[in-house]
C-alpha cells in the first residue's frame, strides 16, 4: 500500500486490520503472530503520531478490555478518488454552464480561500519600494498558510516569488488550463493589484511556480 515503505509491513497490517473492525492487542497479537509486547510498541508508535487512538469497553464480568481504533488520520493513508472525481466534477460542469460561468465559479472560490485567510489586498502600484516588499511578505506569509511553501527574493527592479508546493498539483496535471490559467491566475490576481507575470509553472514541468512582480 501507499504508505508501507514509510511504516513498514507490521504497522501496515495493523492499519488494514483496524480498517475492518476495532481490535485489542490480543486480537492484533493473533492476526500478526507476534508477541503482545510488541503489537503494543506498534501501537504506541501509531497512537504517538495520531493513526490510532484506543478506547475502554466493558465485556461484562472482569475490568474493561481496551480497544484500538483508526482516527480520521489514520483513515486518511488509505486510497481515495477525490482527485479523480474532482478531475470529472470539473470537466462536467464546463461542458453543462461552460467556459464562462466555469471561470466565474472559480474566481469566486478563489476569492473564498483567500478571504478565509484574512488576507486584504491593496494596490501596490503606486506604493513607495519598501511598502510594495513589505506587502509581498505578508503575501508570501498568506500562500504558506494555504500550504503552497512559498519564499521570496527582492530584487533591484523586481521580487520573485516562489511556489514549491501546488496544493492543485493532481488537478493541474491534467486540467492545466482550468487549475492554473483559471483558478491560480484568480488567486493572484485577486491577491496582489500589482504587475506581475507567472513565468514558470509546475504543471508545465519545472520544479516550481515562479511569479515576478515589478518593483
Amino acid at each position: 500500500m501507499i504508505y508501507d515503505d514509510i511504516l513498514g509491513t507490521t504497522k501496515t497490517t495493523i492499519l488494514e486490520s483496524l480498517n475492518v473492525k476495532d481490535r485489542s492487542v490480543d486480537d492484533l497479537s493473533e492476526i500478526l503472530g507476534i508477541n503482545k509486547t510488541a503489537v503494543k510498541e506498534h501501537l504506541e508508535y501509531l497512537e504517538m503520531r495520531g493513526y490510532v487512538s484506543s478506547y475502554f469497553q466493558s465485556g461484562g464480568a472482569g475490568r474493561p478490555k481496551k480497544f484500538y481504533k483508526l482516527t480520521d488520520k489514520g483513515i486518511s493513508l488509505f486510497p481515495k478518488k477525490y482527485i479523480d472525481f474532482a478531475k470529472l466534477l470539473l470537466d462536467e460542469t464546463e461542458k453543462v454552464l461552460g467556459t464562462e460561468q466555469m471561470n466565474a465559479i472559480l474566481e469566486r472560490i478563489a476569492s473564498r480561500m483567500i478571504s478565509d485567510t484574512g488576507w486584504l489586498a491593496e494596490d501596490l502600484r503606486d506604493k513607495p519600494r519598501d511598502e510594495k516588499i513589505k506587502k509581498l511578505q505578508e503575501y508570501v506569509s498568506m500562500l504558506n498558510v494555504l500550504g503552497y511553501n512559498a519564499t521570496l527574493d527582492v530584487y533591484s527592479d523586481r521580487v520573485i516569488i516562489s511556489r514549491h508546493n501546488c496544493i492543485f498539483y493532481d488537478l493541474a496535471k491534467t486540467n492545466n488550463r482550468i487549475i492554473c490559467n483559471s483558478l491560480g491566475r484568480d488567486l493572484i490576481v485577486q491577491s496582489l493589484n500589482a504587475d506581475f507575470q507567472i513565468t514558470e509553472k509546475i504543471s508545465s514541468g519545472s520544479n516550481k511556480c515562479v511569479i515576478e512582480v515589478k518593483l
